[in-house]
Formats: C-alpha cells, structure tokens, sequence
C-alpha cells in the first residue's frame, strides 16, 4: 500500500515515523554581531575577490557585504556569520560549472554546517548545476546539516535544477535542513522566494529540526513533478502567509494519481509532527494543498484554490480544521484512515464549487475515518 507521506522518506532514502512529543522550535536567528560604527567588517570584492575567501577570512561574528555581481561558487560556512548582498536579483550566488560534494557528500551551492549561526539575506542563490542526475548532480541549493541554523531573509533560491532539468532522485531541492541519518538543523526563511525547483522547494528533516517559514513564495517547476514544503521524520515547522502553489505530477509517471492508497500525489505542504502550524497561507494549483498526518498540528484560515485532487488531506490520527477557505478540486477535505482511526472536526470551514464531495472519507484495513462539519 503506498501511503503518500512515504514517499518522500523513500526519496531521502529514510523510514517515516510520526513524533510523539513535541519538538521545540527554535528560530534560527544568527548571534552575528558587527562593529559599533554600523560599518561591516568585510567587503567583498574589496576585501576578498570571492564569498568564500571573505568566509574563510572572517571572526566568527563577523559582517560580510557582498557587493553587486554574480559570484560563481560554492560556499561552505562553518561559523557564526551574516552575510548581506546588494539585494535579490543584485547578488547572485551561482552554481559553479563543477560541484564539489560537502560534508554529508551532497553537492550544495551554500552549505552551512557545524553548528553555525548564520544570516543570509538581500542576495540570491541560483542554479541550475551544470551536471546530470547520472553525473554531478545539483542536490540542493541551501543545505543547513550539523545543528546549524539559518536565517534567510529578503533572498531568493532558483532554478535548483541539474541541465537539463529532469526527475533525479536525492536531487533539486531548494533548501534542505537536517541530514541523515538523524542529524538536525534549523532555519528562519521569511520574505523570501522559492522557485524553478527539480524536487521540493523546503525540505526539513528529522525529530529535532524545525523551521520558520513566513511571508515567502513556493512554487514549483512548470515542467517537472515537485512538492512545496515538506517536514518529515519528525520535523517541526511554522508556514504562515505565505503562497505555496504549482507542485503538481508534470511528466508522465504511471506511480500518480488521485487514490490516496495506491497512488502518489504531490503537495504544497507535508508534514507529520505535533506542534506543527499551518495558518494564514494561500496554497493554489498542486494537486493536493495540504497533507498532513498525526496528531497535534494546527490548521486554520488559510485559502486554499485550485488544488486538483484535495484540498486539504488529513490521515491518520486527530485534527481540528478551523476556518480555512477550499475552492474547487475534486474534494475538499479527505479525512485517510490508513493505520489507525482517524477523525476530523470542520470548525467554520468553507467549501465551494468541488467537482466531487466536499467532505470525502476513506477507510483502509479495518480502521475508521469520521468526520464532524461544525457551520
């Protein structure tokens, strides 16, 4: 039976558990300080020709300001830093013709590792790699790994993409936080934009890892079959106004389709840990907007439109829906009981113009879906 929340830990090439406590989340503020006169520390190219000299170059603490330019490299960080550009679409940080593989083998263009601190913010960081997905593959665009955190502001991340761009398993993530196979990591990702993926815009992994995610865009490539948000193994996370769209099955793939049990179906948001919040985002256009499972998440106001098969999917365990907006789709609200009972509450939830019913249960094995609309 294929269930599709394993899907992605089939990609990562782990085994999905549900958390059963509470994950703390941590925001990833970066501890970088800078010089009483305002002024930071180092100027890149003034100071250093490249991001990664002025890196290897600073105190932990340090500001680097990066000046206007497309700077093509990788950059490795392992210490406290903040790190500023001239802005999005100003600085440019590009995937180099070729990759070399960062601490955990995967070939990153920023990789933040160690434990570090860091602040990212007002510059981009692009692909698409140079390689394929047989040959130096571009795995991921930020990889935070090691009990690292990061702060990404004001920034963007495209075309995380191998040439040309196609299905690669283990590749095209955009942002990838945490590592196998149970390291953690953290992030803050606000006022950014996500984009021209090849796998998931934002991957957070395993028990222990959480993320921020507030005011970005996530959408998918327009050509290839992608997930928006995912928090898997445990991992915690907050999306809130925020636009997650466009993840849908794009190339012919046999495995998709809309049957919750035998199928695979892509989605704007995944996740599967208690503590988890969901409010105030519009998820348009995937083919399922939200899919979550177990108990614990908060879901609530948030618009979802154009999300071909469900709106909102809700498996295995206890939910509480509270005042979200569901528009078009075959069905609403899918309430999954796959492994265990599950039951839904529909506190103020409104649904319009499906092509199928609003409320759909689905049953498995024994167990029992129930669902409960409150006006």
């Amino acid at each position: 039976m294929a269930i599709p929340l394993i899907r992605t830990a089939a990609r990562l090439g782990i085994c999905l558990v549900t958390a059963l406590a509470v994950c703390p989340l941590v925001p990833a503020s970066a501890t970088a300080g800078a010089p009483a006169d305002g002024s930071p520390d180092i100027v890149v190219p003034r100071d250093h020709p490249t991001i990664q000299a002025a890196v290897d170059a600073a105190s932990p603490g340090d500001r680097i300001s990066v000046r206007a330019g497309v700077y093509r490299e990788q950059v490795v960080i392992g210490k406290n830093l903040s790190i500023t550009g001239a802005g999005d679409g100003k600085t440019t940080i590009q995937a180099p013709s070729t990759l070399t593989p960062g601490e955990d083998g995967g070939n990153a263009i920023v990789e933040i590792h160690e434990g570090a601190s860091v602040s990212l913010s007002k510059l981009a960081v692009s692909g698409p790699g140079s390689g394929t997905c047989d040959s130096g593959a571009l795995d991921t665009g930020i990889r935070v790994l090691g009990g690292a955190r990061l702060d990404l502001g004001h920034a963007s991340v495209t075309h995380i993409t191998d040439t040309p761009a196609a299905p690669c398993f283990h590749s095209g993530d955009a942002i990838l936080i945490g590592d196998l196979p149970v390291g953690t990591g953290s992030a803050t990702i606000h006022d950014t934009r996500i984009t021209g993926y090849q796998g998931v815009g934002v991957v957070v992994l395993n028990e222990g890892s959480s993320a921020t995610i507030e005011r970005s865009t996530v959408t998918g490539h327009p050509t290839l079959s992608t997930d928006g948000i995912e928090f898997v193994g445990g991992a915690v996370g907050r999306v809130t106004h925020s636009t997650i769209s466009e993840n849908e099955c794009r190339e012919p793939d046999t495995a998709c389709g809309p049957d919750v049990f035998n199928e695979f179906q892509h989605a704007g948001i995944v996740g599967d840990a208690p503590g988890t919040v969901l409010e105030h985002n519009r998820i348009t256009g995937n083919q399922v907007g939200i899919y979550v499972a177990g108990t614990g998440l908060t879901i609530g106001n948030n618009d979802l439109r154009r999300n071909s098969y469900i709106g909102i999917a809700l498996q295995d365990g206890s939910f509480t829906l509270r005042k979200d907006r569901i528009t078009g789709g075959t069905h609403g609200v899918a309430v999954i009981a796959a492994t265990t009972d599950t039951d839904a509450v529909l506190d103020g939830v409104k649904i319009t113009q499906t092509s199928g019913t609003p409320v759909r249960t689905f049953e498995c094995c024994g167990f029992t879906a129930t669902a409960t609309v409150n006006p």
